[in-house]
């Protein structure tokens, strides 16, 4: 449950550039960093930021601790917040996605996360769940505070699915583990992601920060422009960028589809029970 502080003038989301690491940080500690409209807009334009300066080799991104914690992460849409239809929600959950170009769908969070030619790091120190599970997917990189779990969480919120986890975790785990992930929505703890190959490392809470600014400064070490052909193999390895556009549309068409479907069924119950 949110406090009732006033974080309205708070910003949403931070970023800070260190020894040419990049950091976005998520910042709704009081509702676990879960996506509003504010926010999906505010990551939108962070990551795009990231990828666009040149004075950036590596991007890491986080989230902001809940008061008395070492580190956040993502706990997913903000369903109770401003997050569904909210202005700025379009860019997380693009609306039409099937339809025109798109190509346009390369500029979103989670794809842009994927394939822009620098590193991506996602460094999950609370809850990766829902959106949060999917951008935590999106990162070349993730490393994990042994307190962290994951879930998918969609169905039981009457969801499909978004910002890309879908296709991004059958690509990493497989398409059997993936189908587990969201069909039975279970918690998946640190110790049992590292084991499936879901994080690449797990720290005590108080080291992830400095462990993975570590690992950010090893690949400072390498010329941007060596990380970027890599980078350039490693996504062609994986899927055809016009499939991966397709997939991404396809999700969010699904997504919206799903809500749709929700609202539908929530106005028929209270419709019966308005005539009881």
């Amino acid at each position: 449950m949110a406090d009732d502080t006033d974080t309205s003038s708070v910003p949403v989301i931070l970023t800070e550039v260190v020894e040419r690491i990049g950091i976005i940080t998520l910042n709704r500690p009081e509702r676990r960093n879960a996506l509003n409209g504010e926010l999906m807009g505010a990551l939108h334009h962070a990551v795009r930021q990231m990828a666009d300066d040149p004075g950036v080799k590596v991007v890491i991104l986080t989230g902001a601790a809940p008061d008395g914690g070492h580190g956040g992460f993502c706990s997913g849409g903000d369903v109770k917040g401003g997050g569904r239809g909210a202005p700025g929600s379009e860019l997380g959950v693009p609306r039409n996605a099937l339809e025109g170009d798109l190509a346009r769908h390369d500029e979103h969070a989670s794809m842009l996360l994927h394939q822009m030619p620098k590193p991506t790091i996602a460094m999950i120190g609370g809850p990766a769940v829902g959106a949060g599970f999917s951008l935590a997917a999106a990162c070349d990189l993730r490393f994990a505070s042994d307190d962290a779990v994951f879930a998918a969480n969609f169905m039981p919120n009457g969801l499909a699915g978004d910002y890309g986890g879908t296709f991004l975790w059958t690509e990493i785990v497989g398409t059997a583990r993936a189908r587990q992930l969201y069909l039975l929505n279970d918690k998946v703890s640190a110790a049992e992601a590292l084991a499936w190959g879901m994080v690449h490392a797990v720290l005590a809470p108080e080291q992830l920060r400095e462990y993975t600014l570590d690992v950010a400064r090893r690949l400072l070490r390498t010329p941007a422009e060596l990380m970027a052909l890599v980078k350039d193999n490693l996504n062609q390895a994986e899927q055809e960028i016009g499939r991966r556009r397709f997939l991404l549309a396809n999700e969010a068409d699904n997504q919206a589809e799903a809500a749709r479907r929700m609202a539908a069924r929530m106005a028929a119950k209270q419709a019966q029970q308005a005539q009881q």
